[in-house]
């Protein structure tokens, strides 16, 4: 007798998810579906970057659902754990298998990146039923070109540089460097005392 309320109790329990589930697939508006989308793109993209691209097609089949569980849940620890998952896919790829670093390959991993935590940012804050102004939508990727477009000119920019200045020993690179590192720490304090 009881087994049979055990079942009974999980079943229900079963089938008020599934139908809170689908009500939450009806409500669903453009707008949160169109970031989502987005999220799942990039993260895919992102992912597939880091793998050797010889075995490409070999590695769809793990690689679809981690982006689907990033589209899908983009308020869990789970855009964290498809960021390391590219990000040791990477090292991986580039160090153990001695796959080359080249430009493109370098710009498409941080642009899957930086579009897959932007797109979580925005998506973890809209709820499903939500209704976004298309300008809402075209601001954010306004931004989001805009900070794509500053690091890709300065990275790619830089890696160009670096790979035609001659290898040499001097220590006036590691004072340039710090440098530069210690500018963009002071720029990033000052904003954001400026901010508050």
């Amino acid at each position: 007798m009881s087994i049979d309320v055990g079942m009974r109790n999980l079943r229900q329990g079963l089938l008020s998810r599934v139908a809170f589930v689908v009500a939450q697939v009806r409500r669903t508006t453009a707008g949160p579906a169109l970031v989502r989308l987005a999220l799942g793109l990039a993260a895919l993209a992102a992912l597939a970057v880091a793998v050797p691209l010889e075995d490409l097609g070999a590695w769809v089949g793990v690689l679809a659902p981690i982006a689907i569980g990033v589209a899908l849940f983009p308020r869990t620890r789970w855009v964290s754990v498809a960021a390391l998952l590219v990000i040791l896919g990477w090292l991986v790829t580039t160090v153990v298998f001695g796959e080359a670093v080249t430009p493109w390959r370098l710009g498409g991993l941080a642009v899957a990146l930086y579009v897959m935590h932007s797109a979580a940012t925005l998506a973890a804050v809209l709820p499903l039923d939500t209704v976004v102004a298309p300008s809402v939508l075209l601001r954010w990727l306004a931004r989001t070109g805009a900070v794509l477009g500053a690091s890709l000119a300065l990275g790619l920019g830089g890696y160009v540089v670096a790979a035609v200045i001659p290898g040499a020993r001097s220590t006036i690179g590691p004072i340039v460097g710090s440098a530069v590192a210690a500018a963009l720490a002071f720029l990033l304090v000052w904003y954001l005392r400026r901010r508050t």
